[in-house]
């Protein structure tokens, strides 16, 4: 019955978006309105939340270490016939996991209305809150998939964004191997994803340079390669030091950098001007959403990067989008290792606010399992490797539950 109701709302609201044009088109958030029918969807009452895990055992490598294995929760939020999927990744190296925190922290939205809910959120997503980012941002996109779908309004259109182009996928390369690198280099090709790649480096000048060189020599000249270091680069005296580093990196080809090292905001705008053309991509500075709104500065790099887990907030990464832009620069979006529906929401955030490209896609082997419960997108790759976007209520992802549950390691109903 749920599926049946769901499949209507989608033929109903791909008519009106039809009928409407949807480029002209931009809703406000309903709870803006002034009309009853704009706010009724706040009185709906949250009336079942479940927490499905998801496990992940692939090896992923970084300059701080490993993850042999990952804990994903899928969360379903049920208002009556609606509901709103969200995912977040909960914990890492522990296969005995069990989200008690998870639970305890979702039990107290159950009975609430959406508005409650709203607001109870909305009191954390502040500069000093304690909460989790990670719950702040799973619960943020779940109520605001709900939201959508209740008020037959893409996720999109409601916060405001009115991005359509499709956007470039990044496949990412988290490996220190230079056998694994390259045969993921060549999947990437083979996925029609080689056209933008991304790999992780580690701190040490050597290994990195071999892997930015295997990456070379399988993508060619043309391909977009960026680095992340995860603030890696910790042996320099001087920006003069650093810069050295860098320019090798860009000599050998390397187009971009993510958070090269533990920098300052004077030194992020000096050490972008030092490098020339080799692009610096702003990471940490940018967390949360409500922080990075008043610390970031034009100069820093040339393409900030809005990183899932981390923003804590849907509603002020969009704002933070706009501010980006404002000042000239480009957004990205980048990637938790996210495997299920948040991949999805973040491609259409990526497309809203005109993304150079995003990060966090569908992965052909974490997200094997989850792909055979999935019945629909609202986000598609096409043929080129580019995301594209087919607005639906909230954020569209259809997976069929039942499924889901036979194959998660556990299901919770809170």
């Amino acid at each position: 019955m749920i599926l049946g109701k769901m499949k209507t709302n989608r033929r109903d609201f791909i008519k009106n978006m039809s009928a409407l044009g949807i480029l002209g088109v931009t809703y406000p958030l309903l709870s803006a309105c002034g009309s009853k029918n704009g706010t009724e969807y706040l009185n709906e009452k949250i009336t079942k939340i479940e927490l499905f895990r998801y496990d992940i055992n692939i090896p992923r490598y970084f300059s701080w270490g490993t993850w042999h294995n990952r804990q994903h929760l899928f969360i379903k939020i049920s208002a009556g016939d609606f509901y709103g999927w969200t995912e977040t990744p909960a914990s890492k190296n522990n296969p005995d996991y069990k989200p008690t925190e998870w639970v305890a922290y979702l039990k107290q939205f159950k009975g609430l209305t959406i508005g409650e809910a709203q607001k109870l959120l909305a009191s954390e997503q502040v500069l000093g809150s304690k909460r989790s980012l990670k719950m702040l941002e799973s619960l943020d996109m779940g109520l605001l998939d709900l939201s959508g779908r209740i008020q037959n309004k893409s996720a999109v259109e409601l916060l405001g964004l009115t991005g359509r182009n499709a956007v470039p996928g990044l496949y990412c390369i988290l490996d220190k191997d230079e056998k694994k690198v390259r045969e993921e280099a060549e999947k990437s090709i083979e996925q029609n994803l080689g056209h933008h790649m991304k790999f992780k480096m580690y701190g040490d000048e050597t290994v990195d340079m071999k892997l930015l060189n295997t990456i070379r020599d399988v993508l060619g000249d043309e391909a977009v390669v960026i680095s992340d270091v995860n603030k890696g680069y910790k042996k320099w005296e001087s920006l003069d030091g650093l810069k050295s580093i860098l320019n090798r990196f860009k000599e050998n080809g390397l187009n971009a950098i993510e958070d090269p090292a533990h920098l300052k905001t004077k030194q992020w705008i000096e050490l972008q001007k030092m490098v020339g053309d080799l692009t610096l991509i702003p990471d940490a500075p940018m967390r949360p959403a409500w922080k990075g709104i008043n610390t970031m500065k034009a100069g820093m790099g040339r393409i900030y990067n809005l990183h899932p887990s981390t923003m804590g907030s849907f509603t002020q990464t969009a704002q933070l989008a706009n501010k980006v832009k404002e000042i000239g620069a480009k957004v990205m979006i980048g990637d938790d290792s996210l495997v299920g529906p948040a991949c999805s929401a973040w491609q259409q955030i990526a497309i809203g606010v005109g993304a150079t490209w995003v990060e966090a896609i569908e992965k052909k082997e974490d997200s094997k399992i989850y792909l055979e419960c999935l019945q629909s997108l609202a986000t598609k790759k096409e043929a080129n490797g580019y995301y594209s976007y087919n607005p639906a209520p909230g954020f569209g992802v259809e997976i069929d539950a039942d499924r889901l549950k036979k194959v998660s390691e556990l299901h919770i109903e809170v």
